[in-house]
């Protein structure tokens, strides 16, 4: 079975204040019983009152004196409308201070309509009773709308300098990512020339019969049946220089004289067309008439 209440009992000890002095409890002591135990006279001529008449004569003298009340200072009723404290006259029942007030609150009602019209302030002093009109520093409409423009520009600013913030991290991810796709890239390209360039380690005392069989060509090695770029034999090459196809199947020939090569005369095709002789202008005109007709008859072939 458990048990019910608290475990701990707690039990009053007297507090322990430590060790006082003797000789100080022993005056405070004697001081406690001195007006309670029969002292001897202090003088032997005097006779002493006893204390019971002493307290009489204290009642006595209290008694004989008239005490007067202080009279305490009668609270007057106040209101305050607006800067204005209206105060109750002595002797003035509460219907006539209520309607001295709604007067005055009706004179400040007209005061502001006033002042919200005009722009100005009426100012009161209550002691002497001088009224000013007093110009408005700036009105209260207007502040309300510069607070408002204030803080729209606020706001529109510092959501420009959010877009611009986001701007810069877009622009700053992307150059990342640009750098690190061109880092990938070079390393790609870099792993690809070690491939190339790599060495057939051959064990001490392995035999090789052939030599190794490489499946790229090096540098500047021209595959069979694959010509090179510029020496291809096009079509209309063909058509157009029959005789330097059959020249590249011939051998060459012999060198020609001298005198051969100063016979042959070769046309002077520099400048503009229109500055040449009219002769060669109609030559090659033909030319180039034929040379078109040629590659549309080629097309047409190929489509057929």
């Amino acid at each position: 079975m458990g048990r019910f209440g608290p475990t701990h009992r707690k039990i009053p000890v007297p507090k322990r204040h430590g060790v006082r002095d003797p000789l100080k409890r022993l005056a405070e002591k004697e001081a406690s019983i001195k007006d309670k135990i029969n002292n001897p006279p202090k003088e032997h001529d005097v006779q002493e009152v006893s204390n019971r008449f002493k307290r009489f004569m204290a009642l006595a003298n209290d008694a004989s004196r008239t005490r007067r009340k202080k009279k305490e200072p009668r609270k007057k009723s106040s209101l305050q409308i607006g800067n204005t404290v209206v105060q109750k006259r002595p002797r003035e029942s509460e219907e006539a201070f209520l309607s001295r007030v709604s007067n005055v609150q009706h004179d400040r009602e007209v005061e502001a309509s006033f002042g919200m019209k005009f722009g100005v302030e009426v100012e009161h002093d209550d002691q002497t009773g001088i009224i000013r009109v007093v110009k408005r520093k700036g009105i209260e409409v207007d502040g309300m709308l510069e607070k408002i423009t204030d803080e729209k520009t606020n706001a529109r600013k510092s959501k420009a300098a959010e877009k611009a913030k986001a701007r810069k991290a877009m622009i700053a991810e992307e150059k990342a990512l640009k750098k690190q796709k061109a880092l990938e890239s070079q390393r790609e390209e870099e792993d690809l020339l070690l491939r190339e360039y790599q060495y057939d380690r051959v064990p001490f005392g392995e035999v090789v019969k052939e030599p190794p069989s490489l499946h790229t060509l090096p540098r500047r090695a021209t595959r069979e049946g694959v010509a090179r770029p510029g020496a291809k034999s096009l079509l209309l090459s063909s058509l157009l220089d029959p005789k330097q196809t059959e020249e590249e199947e011939e051998p060459l020939p012999k060198k020609s004289s001298k005198k051969a090569k100063a016979k042959e005369t070769k046309l002077d095709l520099k400048g503009k067309r229109k500055n040449l002789p009219a002769a060669t202008r109609m030559k090659i005109e033909l030319e180039q008439q034929n040379v078109i007709e040629m590659y549309r008859q080629l097309k047409k072939k190929a489509k057929q």
